[in-house]
């Protein structure tokens, strides 16, 4: 509490009341200071779904493959009874739509591509994606049935900024791996899904707006059967506003208990059981071609998709890795192709490149039919140079020059020299591949530091006494392997001006040349 005077002393007093006391005033206590939220990241306190519709999954998946023909296409399923499930633009612009009998979508197409609908490759492209969108969230369920993806977003408003951050790089990352989305947002999995399917523009995040967004739409749009749709326009209900207005004992009275139990999924007055995704350990990627391949060139575009798929799905889990495996799968047999780089990384660019170089030196032995991209094993995401800061022009990439040259030339014709730390210079190195000794700089032996190192190696050969030397020192060792060697080891100049880097047996007194001095 803070105790201010109201006037100063002496003023505003009676006259002869200068010596009184002054008058004080009790202030209230200020209220603390709070520091605002950024309207930029709002907190979520209630749950909050994103609901991610792919309508046209099948044909995206041709998409990844670059077999997407511009002429009318038909994807069709039961075969018992052959129904249009998808067709492309060109069969759309003839009339052709999704639950058409093929006989009539053949009646009004000239040389239609007809393809059948194949529900486990459906499946597969569904949870590459679940596994990708858990970027976002660690909470996605996926729908295969209903080519259908949920999010749960309301932890992550604050990392992402605001929902409508969010739904853009939801949007930007499926688009750029070749889906095309409908994205519905709502405080209930049920009201989601139906935005999504509606392409409504609301993002209702509370009960009231919901209400609001809900109301106006016809009830044709709900997940009913025909016969219950039918009912509700015979008692004068065309809204799902004027649904909402009902009590939930007179719908379960007249309609049973499917009715009331939707209106409050809805609008989350029923919890709804939303399993979690758990992606792979391993994951791996497939496609299969609608046309044979009989080119290497052409296999590039859809293993940039893959590998795209690849880094979105490293990044959602925190990933790399080292090595891929790529199969390509003929009629009768794979062909299995391996590639391992010096360290690792997950940018698909990187491993687009080098692919491209070892598909380039193969010749196919068989048409190819479809793609699998696998991962042998994941490693731990490190700090990575090339992701914090831009590499300066100019800058040395030994890693990424390996590699290259790796893809190109083969894995056995690049090695590197190991330390064995064996005392005796000629055999203190060894050739081995990059992944068995991997770049590290190895301790010198005490005796490497007495007798020095040249600059180029040789096997010891026979020398003449030399002129004027350096004595470096004395090395001896090689007695517990039945090679027992004492040498004297010296610096001299032959007549080409060359030092020399020599040693003197001890054992026999002869002169050998080790190498030349650097």
């Amino acid at each position: 509490m803070i105790i201010e005077p109201e006037t100063p002393f002496g003023q505003g007093l009676p006259k002869g009341a200068g010596s009184a006391s002054p008058q004080f005033a009790l202030l209230p206590p200020m209220p603390p200071e709070r520091n605002p939220e950024p309207e930029s990241a709002p907190v979520s306190a209630q749950p909050l779904w994103l609901a991610v519709e792919l309508p046209h999954l099948a044909l995206d998946a041709l998409v990844q493959t670059g077999s997407a023909a511009s002429k009318p296409l038909v994807i069709t399923e039961d075969s018992a009874r052959p129904r249009v499930h998808d067709a492309n633009r060109a069969a759309r612009q003839a009339g052709v739509r999704p639950g058409m009998a093929l006989a009539d979508a053949l009646a009004v197409l000239n040389a239609a591509i007809v393809l059948d609908y194949a529900p486990e490759a459906i499946r597969q492209h569904l949870q590459t994606l679940a596994a990708v969108l858990l970027q976002f969230t660690d909470h996605v369920c996926p729908e295969p049935e209903e080519r259908r993806i949920l999010l749960e977003i309301g932890r992550s408003l604050r990392l992402f900024q605001g929902t409508t951050a969010l739904e853009a790089r939801v949007r930007d990352t499926l688009r750029r791996l070749g889906y095309t989305p409908r994205i519905g947002i709502a405080r209930t999995p049920a009201a989601a899904r139906l935005l999504a399917h509606l392409r409504h523009p609301a993002r209702p995040l509370d009960r009231d707006m919901l209400r609001r967004t809900l109301s106006p739409l016809p009830l044709t749009v709900l997940p009913l059967p025909a016969a219950d749709i039918t009912a509700l326009h015979g008692i004068g209900m065309e809204r799902i506003g004027d649904l909402l207005r009902l009590p939930r004992n007179d719908l379960t009275l007249r309609y049973g208990a499917r009715l009331p139990e939707l209106v409050d999924r809805l609008l989350g007055d029923r919890p709804e059981p939303m399993p979690r995704f758990h992606p792979p350990e391993t994951p791996a990627f497939h496609l299969e071609f609608d046309q044979e391949v009989n080119t290497t060139g052409a296999l590039r575009f859809p293993l940039k998709r893959l590998l795209l798929q690849l880094e979105q799905t490293l990044r959602a889990g925190n990933h790399c890795v080292q090595g891929l495996e790529l199969q390509l799968q003929h009629r009768d047999t794979t062909t299995r192709l391996t590639l391992e780089r010096s360290q690792p990384g997950s940018r698909a660019g990187d491993w687009l490149e080098l692919w491209n170089i070892r598909l380039s030196r193969l010749e196919l032995p068989a048409p190819v039919r479809g793609l699998r991209l696998a991962v042998p094993r994941l490693l731990p995401t490190g700090a990575d140079p090339a992701e914090l800061f831009n590499r300066l022009e100019g800058t040395h990439d030994e890693p990424g020059f390996l590699a290259r040259l790796r893809a190109r030339l083969g894995d056995d014709a690049v090695l590197r020299y190991a330390p064995t730390l064996h005392p005796l210079p000629e055999e203190a190195q060894a050739t081995c591949s990059l992944e068995r000794f991997p770049a590290l700089t190895a301790a010198t032996t005490p005796a490497q530091r007495v007798a020095g190192a040249s600059l180029w190696l040789c096997p010891p050969q026979p020398s003449a006494p030399p002129g004027p030397l350096e004595w470096l020192g004395r090395l001896e060792g090689g007695w517990w392997t039945g090679n027992d060697q004492r040498r004297d080891y010296a610096v001299t100049t032959d007549r080409q001006g060359r030092l020399c880097w020599i040693f003197r047996d001890l054992r026999s007194g002869q002169w050998r040349l080790q190498g030349f001095w650097g």
